[in-house]
């Protein structure tokens, strides 16, 4: 491994960015949070530099790609002289070999043997006088004209290259991870409204994983962030429910044998079977309003739920929230005078704008 620091990527959903930062920080050594950036309303990106082993940013839970920045200008010319320039910094791109590296590392079998198999992505953000698809192939010319290798473009497979452009700027990264970093390997059953992994990671994470938790998801739906919570460390006891019969069993078959000990009932938030006082940490995902319950709804549920949980949660333990009712929520916790706001992250879930609070119990 080299002895500088390499430049990294790593890329949330849109909102998560500074939650994924403090997981960066904590959980490498020497990792250093650089910056963030967003891609419009598509995901949100931290740029990191790490020394260390790039295996290890395969164990991040926050987010749901890793890439190594290879090139990049902050004077990308304007119009149509753009697109030589982004043929022109594919092909000097002083990154690509030791990405490379990094990525068979990872990967030894990543882009073949012989000629090196690779494919662009191409990501705007604003207009520009030409298409997406002109600056992929503009990359992809520019790649092939490099003579370290003998290049041959695919349709999918092989090594991704990313072009992300911002007014002004081109960023050129090649991936690290796979798609089983976002999608993970457990997740088999699905439902409706079900969060995203990393998304399910961010939440447990907000609330300060120990190794004695008792950790509480009361509205648990398909079980992700439960299983996030148990790979984030050790823990003494998971709890979860929901009054959805399908949930339960979701999240059941999702779970399997694995994360013990670990409760999954079917129960009503607002009347859990927990005694006061015996929960630690909480994290939820909120019924939104929209493909779940109603903004009607809400207005009843929220406070009531909030009343349960100041019940079972004991002093000094962290609640955290995720909702697409952000007035509602604001309002409830607002009104509830057991919590205290400590932390407020606006996000975006599938399009959908949503809050993300960290509240402490009194």
């Amino acid at each position: 491994m080299p002895g500088y620091r390499t430049i990294y990527i790593a890329q949330t959903q849109p909102g998560f960015e500074a939650i994924a930062g403090t997981e960066i920080t904590a959980r490498l050594k020497g990792g250093a949070v650089l910056g963030t950036h967003s891609v419009a309303d598509k995901n949100g990106m931290v740029r990191f530099g790490y020394a260390g082993d790039p295996r290890d940013l395969l164990a991040l839970r926050t987010v749901e790609d890793i890439f190594i920045v290879v090139a990049e200008t902050r004077e990308l010319a304007p119009g149509f002289a753009a697109l030589r320039q982004l043929g022109q910094l594919a092909t000097t791109a002083p990154g690509i070999e030791q990405a490379l590296r990094l990525v068979r590392l990872v990967a030894p079998q990543r882009g073949g043997e012989g000629r090196l198999r690779f494919r662009v992505i191409a990501r705007q953000v604003g207009r520009t006088p030409y298409r997406r698809v002109d600056a992929q192939v503009a990359v992809e010319r520019g790649i092939a004209a490099r003579p370290e290798h003998r290049w041959r473009l695919v349709e999918d497979g092989g090594v991704e290259i990313w072009l992300t452009q911002w007014p002004g700027e081109a960023l050129l990264a090649v991936r690290l991870s796979d798609e089983r970093m976002r999608h993970r390997e457990y997740k088999h059953e699905h439902l409706p409204a079900s969060l995203r992994p990393a998304a399910a990671a961010a939440l447990a994470w907000l609330t300060g994983p120990a190794d004695d938790d008792v950790f509480l998801d009361p509205m648990c739906g398909a079980g992700t962030v439960l299983i996030e919570r148990a790979h984030l460390g050790r823990y003494r006891q998971l709890l979860g429910g929901d009054v959805s019969p399908d949930a339960v069993a979701t999240a059941l078959a999702n779970i399997g044998p694995r994360y013990k000990p670990i409760t999954v009932r079917e129960w009503d938030a607002r009347r859990l079977p927990i005694d006061a006082a015996s929960v630690t940490a909480l994290a939820v995902n909120m019924p939104f309003g929209a493909q779940l319950g109603s903004s009607v709804e809400n207005r009843v549920l929220y406070p009531a739920f909030l009343r349960e949980a100041a019940r079972v949660l004991r002093p000094g333990a962290r609640l955290v929230t995720l909702s697409g009712d952000s007035r509602t929520l604001s309002d409830s916790l607002r009104r509830n005078e057991r919590f205290t706001r400590r932390a407020t992250c606006p996000v975006t879930i599938l399009g959908h704008r949503a809050l993300v609070v960290v509240a402490e119990r009194l």
